[in-house]
């Protein structure tokens, strides 16, 4: 944090995900990678957030569907 900005970098912790298409719960991770979600002020101040988001593979085969996102929630 300095006077003009503040930097705020997050991960997620979860231990796996639902697939948006079938429902089924995967916990093998495909792959990362770093989100920045548009900057807001707060506070007057510049606040700019890196997320690291996961992919997680579907382990349901005939779902057919590729790597998907893990959702933040809250």
């Amino acid at each position: 944090m300095n006077d003009e900005a503040v930097h705020i970098e997050a991960r997620s912790t979860a231990i796996g995900a639902v697939c948006p298409d079938c429902g089924g719960w995967s916990l093998r991770i495909h792959s990362s990678y770093l989100h920045f979600p548009t900057d807001v002020p707060s506070g007057g101040r510049r606040v700019a957030l890196c997320l690291r988001v996961r992919r997680f593979l579907c382990p349901v085969i005939s779902c057919g569907r590729g790597p998907s996102r893990n959702s933040c929630q809250g």
